[in-house]
């Protein structure tokens, strides 16, 4: 939105300061080589040559009358074009830098309200010539040149402010199209920003919305999946150990399916208490109490946990200042889970490593268990979703990556999943950003 609005107001600073430049240059322009034809270079023309005569002719005044007289019958009573006359120049009011301008022989032209008026000296005579010509005619003309000016650099501004918003509609377009089929259930639907665009971040905020809101479904159909599998299964257990219980009346027998409805309702419980842990986390509701702490205290607490007494651990911190700004609480959930998976698909050997840069820290754990195929390496992060290496001995819902998954994307860090380089297994690195 911020590109959309400095590049509003730079296109109609720029187009009105610049078009005002260009067109007062195109009038100024235009107006010069006009001027040949124009009334006042006329009238300015045939008061130099009037005056030079004038200069030169004892009977002047009955010369002036007699070409009034002819020019009165050639107008024939139509409207009279210009006046000439002569005054004495001292009895011709006026301020002495006009009067010294007008001595050097140069034409002077003053306004009135109604007329335009030519002076010309006369040296030989002490006299002044006076041709006097109503204003009217001259601003008709230099009116109708502003008309059109005016009316071309609208239309040119208009041009431009068309020129200038039709990406936007066109970017609007796609984004209501695009939002029309993702409504109708096209939800792979996703706006493809253009190199230049004015709404960017409203597109790319609709893409993160629609990839949000694809990922929720697709996690309500794997829970709709998982709870229909996996609470069916201990239920129907459950019933027929009823059953079973009901028919025996051995005491010893009793006991023994007793033992067993307990485990699988214990089994029925814990699952119930993880679909209510992952909903928990899924809840936009979630808000973090992020602070400054070193996350090698996590580590040392895992450590110190008793979880990895088992196993051959080993934790290489490379020299760096591992202070990040994240929740505590998550991201011990977070290391938890990622670290019961790495001892859970492993095979004895766990290695975790820390780096950190100016602005990241690098969380990898390493195991030595089969890894990861690539194929399953993004689907893996899903909840619900179990690796090809699921054998009966290891339990679990497929929650815990997704509940890592979930906390990252929090913190606006990235998860990736690789081979192990080191141990062989999988390698789980998550890159957190410090702020």
């Amino acid at each position: 939105m911020r590109l959309l609005v400095y590049s509003l107001l730079a296109y109609v600073f720029i187009a009105t300061a610049g078009l005002g430049w260009l067109f007062d240059k195109a009038y100024e322009q235009s107006h010069e080589p006009s001027r040949n034809m124009d009334k006042v270079y006329v009238l300015e023309t045939l008061g130099k040559q009037f005056a030079a005569t004038l200069n030169n002719m004892t009977d002047r005044q009955l010369f002036i009358e007699q070409w009034q007289q002819a020019k009165a019958q050639y107008e024939n009573g139509s409207e009279e074009r210009f006046h000439i006359s002569l005054v004495s120049a001292d009895k011709l009011p006026m301020p002495t830098p006009l009067y010294k301008q007008m001595k050097q022989k140069l034409p002077l032209l003053l306004e009135s309200s109604n007329h335009l008026t030519w002076h010309y000296y006369l040296a030989n005579f002490d006299e002044v010539l006076l041709i006097k010509a109503p204003r009217q005619h001259f601003i008709q003309a230099e009116q109708s040149r502003a008309y059109f000016f005016t009316v071309v650099f609208y239309l040119v501004l208009l041009c431009l402010f068309i020129l200038w918003v039709y990406p936007l509609i066109k970017q609007l377009l796609t984004l209501r199209r695009t939002a029309k089929m993702f409504g109708e259930g096209e939800l792979q639907r996703r706006v493809k920003p253009s190199s230049f665009s004015y709404i960017r971040d409203i597109e790319n905020e609709f893409n993160r919305m629609a990839e949000r809101i694809e990922g929720l479904v697709a996690d309500v159909k794997l829970l709709s999946s998982a709870v229909s599998h996996d609470l069916r299964t201990p239920l129907a257990k459950i019933r027929f150990g009823i059953d079973t219980l009901e028919e025996e009346t051995d005491p010893v027998i009793r006991d023994k399916y007793q033992q067993k409805l307990s485990k699988h309702v214990d089994d029925m419980t814990e699952l119930v208490e993880t679909l209510l842990t992952f909903a928990r986390l899924d809840q936009n509701s979630v808000s973090l109490s992020r602070k400054l702490f070193d996350i090698t205290v996590l580590v040392d607490a895992q450590v110190q946990s008793g979880l990895l007494d088992e196993i051959e651990f080993e934790c290489e911190q490379y020299n760096g200042d591992f202070h990040l700004f994240a929740d505590k609480k998550y991201l011990m959930m977070l290391l938890t889970n990622v670290v019961q998976n790495a001892i859970k698909y492993g095979e004895g050997k766990v290695l975790i490593q820390l780096e950190a840069d100016d602005k990241y820290i690098h969380l990898s754990i390493h195991d030595n268990g089969a890894g990861v195929i690539p194929s399953q390496r993004k689907e893996i992060l899903k909840p619900f979703v179990r690796g090809d290496n699921k054998s009966s001995s290891i339990k679990g819902h497929g929650i815990g990556l997704a509940m890592v998954k979930r906390i990252v994307d929090w913190h606006q860090g990235v998860l990736s999943v690789s081979d192990s380089s080191i141990l062989g297994g999988a390698c789980f690195t998550i890159k957190l950003p410090k702020k």
